[in-house]
């Protein structure tokens, strides 16, 4: 997309150029978009590289067959003046702010140059200078007599205008820190909450993995040893005979003894030794 407007000269003076490509310059630095590149690829072109648009200004003669309607109380210019801006990221580019940024080189240029007329984007409707800066001044406008031609073309300059004196700029369109400050805070303390709360779990997890294998073989372990112990006593009041009786004695303080070592932790620790 581009944005073009276009001024009509009484002549064509070899100054003009530069003095328009100055105020184009001062008009972009003062906006914020301050210009890279200047090149003059002709003696009547100059192109303006900035962050965001491509600017041309171009001094041309005009055509034949014109489209665009003169106001009767005009002459026709003997030159043109053309202000075109190329947008390097269509699809990030406001259309209002470039529509405004525009207007303002246009009016800028209207104090830099002899000026007979403006021709404002594809109106194919040309103002004349009165008519386009009161644009700007509004109570001027009120003052004069509306004899404007086009005034279809009046409202589309003014729209951007209105819409960016509307929007909020500089400090204007960030929040103060104070309003913020309490739900900051609030924030902070939960996260911190949340985090403690993480830790104290994961600390809970782990003791309880590393008390369980321990505590519990050994208790299963002990009540084993228990029920082997009680059947051996039972089956030695049971069955009869001195040999018999001799050799479940053995085998009940063999049985004491292993409790009384598993009880001590020293088969546990001898078990790795066993092949």
């Amino acid at each position: 997309m581009q944005y073009t407007g276009r001024l009509g000269l009484e002549n064509r003076d070899s100054g003009t150029l530069s003095a328009a490509v100055t105020a184009v310059v001062d008009t972009l630095e003062d906006f914020g978009h301050p210009a890279e590149m200047i090149a003059a690829r002709a003696e009547n072109t100059a192109r303006l590289q900035c962050d965001h648009y491509l600017v041309t200004v171009r001094l041309r003669r005009v055509p034949l067959r014109r489209t665009s309607k003169l106001p009767g109380s005009v002459m026709q210019p003997s030159a043109l003046l053309e202000l075109s801006l190329s947008p390097a990221y269509p699809g990030y580019c406001d259309q209002e702010i470039s529509e405004l940024l525009l207007a303002e080189m246009l009016r800028r240029l209207l104090d830099s140059v002899e000026a007979t007329s403006v021709e404002w984007l594809d109106t194919e409707v040309a103002l004349t200078c009165e008519q386009f800066l009161s644009v700007f001044d509004p109570q001027a406008a009120e003052k004069q007599p509306d004899t404007r031609p086009a005034a279809a073309v009046a409202p589309r300059v003014a729209k951007p205008v209105q819409a960016a004196e509307a929007r909020p700029r500089g400090r204007d369109c960030f929040t103060p820190v104070d309003q913020t400050a309490l739900a900051l805070d609030a924030h902070c303390d939960r996260a911190l909450q949340e985090v403690q709360m993480r830790k104290a779990a994961r600390a809970a997890a782990a003791a309880a993995a590393a008390t369980r294998p321990s505590g519990q073989p050994a208790a299963d372990l002990r009540r084993g040893w228990g029920r082997q112990l009680q059947a051996t006593a039972l089956a030695a009041l049971s069955l009869g005979g001195a040999r018999r009786l001799r050799f479940i004695s053995h085998v009940l303080l063999v049985s004491a003894l292993m409790l009384y070592l598993e009880s001590a932790g020293m088969v546990l620790a001898a078990r790795p030794l066993v092949p």
